[in-house]
């Protein structure tokens, strides 16, 4: 059987010494065993000397079966390997910020006028939104707002959209309002009177670090909307950046021990406020959840002060917090 090749293109050499089995194979994944140890040698053509432990009288096509056995397996292991580098580093990069411009937007209808609002949007507006390069995010009304928010939390939508960067957000809105659709739809929406009592808010954001990547739409899910607490930290830029240490430090691992779920942290571009988004089933479990974080909270801050002893005090111009429910357009609940 000197010189014959077998199916795994290896080669008996009949120079080789007693005891071993010298072979040649190209491919992606070729070692090279020296001394005891393994070599990467990329695509080049190799000889691999594997020594054996048993007489070289055995028959040598059962050497050669079993020779090819071992590589066959020495391959499935680097390409297995391989895969999870690649899933590492795939999941390294989904953690990693899109780079995208966030826009919070706050509107407040006139008393009555909410539905005409949300007629609009569900109708027109969002269509016009993805016309000229924005994306939608989430859309809701509120459920309970903050104390300064008063009766306008029950005729108050906010939602977020996402732009590629600043100079796509100002050419898209002014390709938004400069379109004689919208201005035809917006004369249209407020025959019967003016819709919104003010001008509507808005906050720019980026993605903190730690971040999630945005859920997938869900409009048509089948289970039922989450509640989505949306927290604001005006802290203030001198603040902000010790409370997005904080948290990407352990404080968000503590909100998703006690059942939240995290969904997005942001920044206000102007460092005026740290934003986040959680989501509950329903109140009563956002209240027990909330009850659980603060049981481990004390002990939390307790440590971390005790390795951050230069934090900037105070808590700047305070909290804002709203409970949001989403609305039936939105693309994701």
């Amino acid at each position: 059987m000197a010189g014959s090749r077998c199916r795994a293109a290896f080669q008996l050499d009949s120079s080789a010494k007693p005891g071993a089995v010298q072979f040649e194979k190209r491919t992606d994944i070729e070692k090279k065993w020296i001394s005891g140890g393994v070599q990467r040698t990329g695509l080049k053509k190799v000889t691999m000397q594997v020594p054996l432990l048993w007489p070289p009288s055995l028959s040598r096509k059962f050497v050669d079966m079993l020779v090819t056995s071992i590589f066959r397996k020495l391959v499935l292991a680097a390409v297995v390997m391989a895969s999870l580098t690649h899933g590492a580093r795939a999941q390294e990069a989904e953690a990693k910020p899109s780079g995208k411009l966030y826009e919070l937007r706050f509107y407040t209808a006139n008393p009555g006028k909410l539905p005409d609002l949300h007629a609009r949007f569900r109708e027109h507006t969002l269509k016009l939104f993805e016309k000229h390069g924005m994306e939608n995010i989430i859309y809701w009304t509120v459920s309970e707002g903050t104390k300064e928010d008063g009766d306008d939390s029950k005729n108050m939508m906010i939602y977020v959209i996402a732009h590629k960067d600043a100079a796509a957000k100002d050419a898209s809105w002014a390709a938004f309002r400069a379109d004689p659709e919208w201005q035809a739809v917006a004369k249209k929406s407020e025959e019967n009177g003016k819709i919104l009592s003010k001008p509507p808010r808005a906050i720019l954001m980026t993605e903190a670090e730690f971040s999630a990547a945005d859920e997938p739409a869900n409009k048509d899910s089948d289970p039922p909307a989450r509640l989505w607490e949306l927290r604001q930290y005006n802290d203030g830029p001198e603040r902000v950046p010790s409370t997005v240490e904080r948290f990407g430090s352990g404080e968000k691992e503590l909100f998703t021990k006690h059942g939240m779920q995290t969904v997005k942290f942001w920044t206000a571009t102007d460092a005026s406020a740290f934003i986040y988004l959680l989501a509950h089933k329903d109140k009563a479990s956002a209240e027990a959840s909330w009850k659980g974080f603060f049981g481990d909270f004390k002990d939390f801050m307790e440590k971390y002060r005790a390795s951050h002893p230069n934090l900037p005090g105070g808590r700047g111009n305070g909290n804002e917090v709203r409970y949001l429910i989403p609305t039936d357009y939105s693309p994701r609940k």
